[in-house]
């Protein structure tokens, strides 16, 4: 400014010259005068108040340091002694804007502004408005865990980590802690520095694993818990930050919970608003061998921002397969607003016919610091009925991707995202994406049937491995044919879904597979683009690896659909698995908890144990291969299986191949296809397409195949002795449904289980029939149905039965008309069965149990579901826990989650979707809805509240959390999270929280029953500590017999 104002000046250039040193000098006395005065200030300020404070303390610390100074504040923040102490080091070390910050917070918390406010004047000028990252963390660790979300933490019996952090500086004596994991029992604190913003902080506790591991014969047990504690400063009051904690399922600043991230990908900053001070960051640190984390902070995020989709559809043969859904990833950074989306418009595009778009979501909101993906809609302009029918382009290819510019407005501005849609052409692999089973946008890939099909083709629904891509999954289906790859499946469609996560392609996993089969059959009706219709009730399941263990598992709980099954190098079940997943062998829990609890939370995913449930296959070709030499998942796994599925006369025909590993490209000769397509597996196929064109099934597909080991291949491919039609043609058949949760699969032969006597418990259904008359012998079955031919290639003939026998009593079955719905006399003790169509009818006020609405805790995911925030007391807290939780489906599963007061939730949103309420009913409206259709559960008292389970058991601790499920609408479910106070209610929201990966699950996906009641012990002794857990009955009321704890009948 000054040289400007001397350029306006007629002077001669050495005049000029002059001048500008002349002001230069003055300026820079005045601004080292300025300093010198700014110097003495401080210096009168430390003086005054060391003088003041040595008339009535002394500073007792026998070397000032910052540490030391650091771990008296942190002990007593007002105390006049760590003060002085403070004022002391500044008198010689002026320039320690840490400590300064120390000082002002406690003059903050004493209430004397004018000395906070010369303080923090001082740290702003060293350190800037705030820290952007933690320098120096302290930490304690390892502590034995064990691989549930919520195990217990060994801290909290030395009062937390936010009261044993408070004397991590002390040096006589060092704190220290028992650990069975360290020599001699005990660890301590250790520090670990970040050295920058970039950089991320390791722990590595010095211990000796192999000797742990060797002894215990377990690699659990290198996975181990503990805590990083860090201090931030803020200079500024109530200054918007944001935080990000990379490498951690979730961190917490002061007391407050906030996501964390545990694959980097770098978008879940939580928007805060923090007063000036200095704030404790605690990291809980959950890892194997060494933790690795950072933790960043910034002030300059914008209100809001997008991020681009990690998937995207692709043109094919120059069309848009299906319907077309982009997940665009939207994050709110405003700590208190919420974001509303108004309009996506497509404002350019580089070539092809003009595309426009539309939101899909009906909720089109973001709560603040909500990351949330919104689901937009791409259709080409002239095609009214938005179904992509019309040709995008007539030439593109993969080299020339079509761009487009997608303008997002909403209430806080507008951004453009930069799209680039690649073009596929017949032969090759195709991207497209769906909505899911829970409304989220979810994608998967495709290659069209090789050769010939009758009108519509069967499926070969491929599951990849752990971090497989979709497409590479399609793409493996391969083999070098004139010198150029084949990609597909001659005769069958290819599809190879995905879903981000630790799904094992079970829970949502296994529903995103299904739903990927719909809508591939679905998209395949477009005549103009596709010459081969896919048919979703004709599958052959396949998959590798943890594939493998998901074609094992869908094939059982879908066999109606099954026409065949392959199963390559597949486990059996993730708890007897490898080691992320071992079922209370490590954990703190087990001290605690009691048999009835773990039997409780086994139940919760014994749906998922494919050995349980293989009788299911009976009648279905299946080809269980892996290779010899392969120690990622060793044969032991597929030899146990194909030994059940022999002693369960199921067709299966083994091949373990010689000199082969985990995976492979080539089987006998250069790109013969290798692990997935080689010439045993297509011939298998081929055999399968040859079988279903025969009415008959006379020949078995499984049989005479090549390769079947690399030892003894005599008994492979044998033909299954009482298969689903006899050489002589006659009916009679004879297989056994297995079922342990009725919520999953679609039953067998179109026999499906309704209602359990005691829930999820081993349900069977034994039949024999030849054609006219049945027998059913049935175990732990309270209702069950049989289906008029929903899937007539498995179907049972039901139209030419006469007689039913029903557990030794006959029924007239020629008497009954559809709904074919039989349930158990409920008389106690009764063996009688009864015809009961209107069982589901709406004329009760008991909102009956079936598939729709059996549990456990996961299912309230399995449809789409808005997280409701009470209002009745003020929300914030609450808001927190929505956030908290909706960023975590985001993280771990790509769930799409809105966030609603209860004040607007309407009555569209109860009928068509599932809620997660949060809030008891004095704080959230909805909640005692809810609890009135529970029976067994009330929550009493305002002041005072007080919970009943049952008619026995009353919890009145106010450390109590309530997680249940209850009825919702005819076809829902409402997950209801309560405290009888915010630390009870913080309790069952922290069940929400993941382990580390590869397991890192949905929330609450995870041996969570229907209702748990948690506990002041909860924190110390995790499951160990819950005070009751259990399924409710078919009336939604509480039975001993599913529960572990006794309330009464």
């Amino acid at each position: 400014m000054w040289a400007l104002a001397l350029s306006n000046l007629d002077l001669h250039p050495h005049r000029y010259a002059l001048a500008l040193c002349i002001l230069l000098t003055f300026v820079d006395v005045r601004q080292t005068q300025g300093k010198k005065e700014q110097a003495a200030d401080r210096t009168r300020f430390i003086n005054k108040e060391i003088e003041r404070l040595e008339k009535i303390t002394s500073c007792y610390l026998p070397s000032v340091t910052r540490t030391g100074i650091h771990g008296s504040w942190l002990k007593d923040k007002t105390a006049d002694e760590t003060c002085l102490c403070a004022l002391k080091l500044l008198q010689v070390s002026p320039d320690e804007g840490f400590v300064w910050a120390l000082l002002g917070t406690s003059f903050e918390q004493r209430n004397n502004k004018q000395k906070a406010d010369f303080c923090f004047k001082q740290s702003t000028k060293l350190l800037g408005k705030h820290s952007e990252f933690v320098k120096e963390w302290s930490y304690v660790a390892p502590f034995v865990t064990g691989k549930t979300e919520f195990d217990g933490d060994p801290l909290l019996s030395y009062g937390g980590i936010t009261n044993v952090s408070r004397f991590r500086f002390d040096s006589k004596p060092t704190p220290k802690f028992f650990s069975e994991l360290a020599a001699k029992g005990t660890v301590g604190w250790g520090k670990a520095r970040q050295s920058n913003m970039d950089s991320m902080v390791q722990i590595r506790p010095q211990l000796d694993w192999n000797d742990l591991v060797t002894s215990l014969g377990s690699m659990g047990i290198t996975e181990w818990q503990g805590w990083a504690v860090g201090e931030i400063v803020v200079n500024e009051n109530n200054l918007p930050l944001a935080i990000r904690c990379l490498g951690v399922a979730k961190c917490f600043v002061n007391k407050v919970m906030l996501v964390g991230d545990l694959y980097h990908r770098q978008y879940f900053w939580s928007p805060l608003i923090v007063t000036r001070g200095v704030h404790s960051v605690f990291v809980p640190l959950r890892t194997k061998v060494a933790a690795n984390f950072k933790v960043s902070i910034s002030a300059k995020l914008p209100k809001f921002k997008l991020h681009q989709p990690s998937f995207l559809p692709d043109l094919y043969k120059g069309y848009y397969p299906g319907k077309v859904y982009i997940p665009v990833l939207v994050c709110n950074s405003m700590s208190e607003e919420y974001l509303s989306l108004t309009k996506v418009e497509v404002v350019s595009q580089s070539a092809g016919k003009k595309l426009q778009s539309h939101l899909v979501d009906p909720t089109n909101i973001i709560a603040p610091g909500q990351i949330r993906p919104i689901s937009v809609q791409l259709f080409v302009a002239e095609d009214k009925d938005k179904t992509t029918n019309t040709q995008v382009i007539e030439a593109c290819d993969d080299k020339s991707p079509i761009e487009l510019d997608l303008k997002v407005r909403t209430s806080a501005g507008s951004e453009i995202l930069k799209l680039n849609l690649r073009c596929r052409q017949k032969g090759s692999s195709f991207l497209f994406t769906f909505l899911d089973h829970d409304g989220s946008v979810q994608h998967a890939a495709a290659i069209e049937p090789l050769g010939h099909c009758e009108a519509s083709c069967p499926v070969v629904l491929s599951l990849h491995g752990t971090t497989v891509p979709p497409q590479n999954q399609a793409d493996s289906y391969k083999k070098m044919v004139n010198g150029n790859f084949q990609f597909g499946v001659k005769g069958m469609w290819l599809l190879a879904p995905t879903r981000h996560g630790a799904h094992n392609w079970e829970g949502p996993g296994a529903l995103t597979a299904m739903s990927a089969l719909e809508a591939l059959q679905q998209l395949s009706q477009q005549k103009t683009m596709f010459q081969y219709k896919a048919d979703s009730s004709r599958v052959v399941f396949a998959g590798h690896s943890m594939g493998g263990h998901g074609a094992w598992h869908l094939a059982t709980h879908y066999p109606d659909r099954a026409i065949g099954l392959v199963s390559l190098a597949g486990w059996i079940k993730k708890e007897e698995y490898g080691d992320s997943n071992l079922f209370f062998r490590h954990d703190i829990a087990t001290s605690f908890a009691d048999p009835s609890l773990k039997a409780i939370m086994e139940a919760c995913v014994a749906e998922n144990d494919v050995d349980k449930h293989l009788s299911n296959l009976k009648g279905i070709p299946v080809l269980a291969r892996i290779g010899e030499n392969d120690r990622t998942v060793h044969p032991y796994f597929v030899r146990r299986m194909v030994r059940l599925f022999r002693a369960a006369d199921v067709d299966v025909t083994y091949s373990e191949i010689p000199g082969q590993e985990h995976w492979w490209w080539d089987t006998k000769e250069a790109n013969d296809g290798g692990c997935v397509n080689d010439g045993q597996i297509r011939k298998f196929f081929d055999k399968i397409a040859t079988a279903e064109k025969s009415e008959a099934h006379s020949a078995s597909p499984a049989a005479e195949l090549d390769s079947c080991s690399s030892e003894d291949t005599e008994s492979c491919g044998k033909k299954s002795a009482n298969s689903l039609l006899t050489e002589a043609g006659s009916q009679t058949e004879t297989f056994t449904l297995v079922v342990m949760n009725p919520a999953l699969g679609e039953g067998l032969k179109g026999i499906v289980v309704l209602q359990q006597q005691v829930p999820l418990r081993r349900s069977t259904i034994q039949v024999h029939t030849d054609g006219i008359s049945a027998s059913f012998v049935t175990e732990n079955i309270l209702c069950f149905q049989i289906k008029d031919g929903p899937l007539p290639n498995r179907s049972l003939n039901i139209h030419s039965l006469k007689t039913l026998k029903l557990d030794g009593i006959t029924v007239d079955f020629s008497r009954i008309s559809p709904p074919y719905i039989m349930c158990r006399n409920s008389r106690a003790g009764s063996n009688e069965w009864e015809h009961a169509p209107n069982l589901y009818q709406e004329t009760s006020d008991i909102a009956l149990r079936g598939p729709h609405n059996y549990g456990p805790a996961r299912r309230i995911a399995e449809r789409p579901f808005i997280i409701v925030v009470g209002t009745r007391t003020g929300n914030a807290i609450l808001l927190q826990h929505a956030v908290y939780i909706a960023n975590q489906f985001l993280a771990t599963s790509d769930t799409s989650v809105p966030i609603k007061e209860d004040k607007s939730v309407r009555k569209e949103d109860r009928e068509n979707f599932n809620l997660i309420v949060i809030g008891s009913p004095k704080e959230n409206l909805l909640a005692q809805d809810f609890l009135d259709l529970l029976p067994d559960l009330q929550l009493k008292g305002e002041e005072k509240p007080r919970l009943r389970v049952g008619t026995s058991c009353q919890y009145e601790d106010p450390h109590t959390g309530i997680l249940t499920l209850a009825p919702q609408g005819s076809k829902g479910l409402a997950l209801l999270l309560m405290g009888l106070s915010p630390q009870g209610l913080e309790d069952v929201v922290k069940l929400a929280t993941p382990t580390i990966p590869p397991m890192a699950r949905s929330p609450f996906s995870n041996l969570l029953p229907d209702f748990v009641i948690t506990g002041p012990d909860t924190g110390l002794k995790g499951p160990g500590g819950f005070l009751c857990a259990g399924f409710w009955n078919n009336t939604w009321g509480f039975s001993v017999a599913s529960a572990s704890c006794v309330c009464g009948a």
